[in-house]
């Protein structure tokens, strides 16, 4: 059978600079008359947890689609690293300064993109510019405590279950300690049904308490109703902590930016690492961003 179609595909490892961590990506480069079918059915056959597809845009430099296996996201974090990574690498974007930057188009807006080069290492940062973000609606501690396998003990109060968008809406839920983070077995029909009647996509359990001494939160995040039920690293979600912790006091706001380290991945042997600058305080926040380095681990043709 003569199979008439060829696609490049990389596989990235995202928020990491150690293969085999962080989240892994698949990217379709040249991807510009690949139908919607077609993404969806490659996205199935790449069976990681998010696929983009990497096109020409009328009105930013990129543009980019992004799939899970199930359904298809408008913005995602961790494919955003994993792609932009494979551009530097198959040299269609040049780094000819410290900082290059590259305008991106997604379903849910333009987005500026930074990277920043680093020669030593050549995992080149790529920091994502967020929308301000969004607080939402509020939600009672105790379903979400029975639903994660937790008592009303380990929630943190008095801080809201909130939903906090800076482009995608993820619940947060802060907890007391690490061990709350241990103890969490979800229960994935009851999360379903709760996120069902909701305003976000998925939900990011955390806490302050770290494994490592320059972090400053460990996350454990789940998006059942996306077919991810326990992703490794997750770059929208992060935004949206960073916002949190700046809007609730958990950490105080430095002038002009609060650099903030986020360590996730461990619960599944994942690990990897997020970093948000959140520009702003608590009586308002100005600017997020989120970055990270992404490191190829897989070159090949799909054909079809």
């Amino acid at each position: 059978m003569k199979r008439e179609h060829t696609l490049d595909v990389i596989q990235v490892d995202a928020f990491t600079d150690t293969p085999f961590g962080g989240n892994p990506a698949a990217v379709i480069l040249n991807a510009d008359h690949v139908s919607e079918e077609t993404m969806h059915k490659i996205a199935q056959e790449m069976n990681v947890r998010e696929t983009v597809f990497v096109s020409k845009s009328r009105v930013a430099d990129f543009r980019f689609r992004y799939m899970t296996p199930k359904s298809e996201i408008d913005f995602s974090g961790h494919p955003t690293i994993a792609a932009f990574s494979a551009l530097v690498e198959e040299g269609l974007i040049d780094i000819v300064s410290d900082v290059t930057m590259v305008r991106l188009e997604t379903n849910s807006s333009i987005l500026n993109i930074e990277i920043v080069r680093n020669e030593s290492t050549g995992h080149h940062e790529i920091q994502i510019t967020h929308k301000k973000p969004q607080f939402m609606a509020t939600y009672d501690p105790k379903d979400y405590a029975e639903a994660l396998g937790l008592s009303l003990a380990d929630i943190h109060s008095p801080n809201p279950l909130q939903t906090v968008s800076t482009g995608t809406p993820h619940l947060l839920i802060p907890v007391s300690t690490s061990r709350s983070l241990d103890r969490i077995k979800p229960n994935w029909d009851r999360l379903k049904k709760l996120q069902a009647d909701s305003d976000y996509v998925s939900l990011s359990v955390f806490t302050r308490e770290t494994r490592e001494p320059t972090s400053d939160a460990q996350v454990r995040h789940f998006g059942p109703a996306l077919g991810v039920y326990e992703d490794p690293v997750s770059g929208s979600a992060a935004g949206s902590l960073g916002s949190y912790l700046i809007r609730y006091g958990f950490m105080e706001a430095t002038y002009p930016v609060t650099s903030i380290v986020i360590e996730q991945g461990h619960y599944v042997d994942r690990p990897g690492k997020i970093f948000v600058e959140v520009r702003g305080d608590q009586e308002g926040i100005d600017q997020v961003k989120v970055s990270g380095t992404g490191v190829i681990i897989m070159k090949g043709t799909l054909r079809f």
